[in-house]
């Protein structure tokens, strides 16, 4: 990032990436279109090498398995959709009940742009049934981290009550959030992130 003497970020710097980088990247970025859109299991690595028009050695050469891949995968989602939730709430008011419920506002928007296709978090945890695969490890990182920003804003926004209290509070901010975006998916429609958002904010 490139920012201003106040702090405040106006360039997105890109890393210079080597040429083995690049194709790594590239490689990532198609096995990542195709778990997101068709499913981690239901992508082969068959398709991957065809559809990114590489050799079999070249993706071995980066990937180990298409397990590795996968949890590649998530690590470059987390980035992504962690950046385009900040951008978004940049733009809303500072304060924390601004920013609470511009996280439904962003989940609104955002289900909307993936034509409700959802989290690729939670699409991959209903693919895995093993809690000790890596997978998994980056899912519960992902949602941890999600889950202690809710905790933050309430922290801030609830500075008068209890630890319990404020724990709780994050806790169904965080679980309404989640809901709200398997339901959505589910439905195909945004009744319920409004829904969510009414419910949030009739407790601020």
């Amino acid at each position: 990032y490139l920012t201003d003497r106040s702090g405040h970020v106006v360039i997105r710097l890109m890393p210079t990436l080597s040429p083995v980088e690049s194709k790594k990247e590239a490689l990532l970025d198609v096995a990542s279109a195709l778990f997101y859109s068709q499913g981690f299991h239901v992508t082969g690595i068959k398709q991957i090498i065809e559809t990114a028009g590489i050799a079999k050695g070249t993706f071995y050469s980066h990937f180990k398995s298409k397990d590795a891949i996968g949890v590649a995968w998530l690590r470059k989602r987390h980035h992504q959709w962690n950046g385009m939730l900040e951008d978004f709430l940049s733009q809303q008011k500072s304060t924390p009940r601004a920013q609470l419920l511009g996280y439904f506002d962003f989940l609104t928007t955002w289900m909307e742009s993936c034509n409700n296709r959802g989290c690729a978090f939670l699409n991959a945890l209903s693919e895995i049934p093993d809690a000790s695969d890596p997978m998994r490890e980056e899912v519960r990182q992902h949602k941890a981290e999600l889950h202690a920003r809710f905790r933050h804003l309430v922290d801030v926004h609830f500075v008068g009550r209890s630890s319990s209290e404020r724990a709780h509070l994050a806790a169904i901010t965080f679980i309404s959030f989640e809901g709200a975006i398997v339901e959505t998916q589910n439905f195909g429609e945004p009744w319920p992130i409004a829904a969510a958002r009414r419910q949030l904010k009739s407790i601020l």
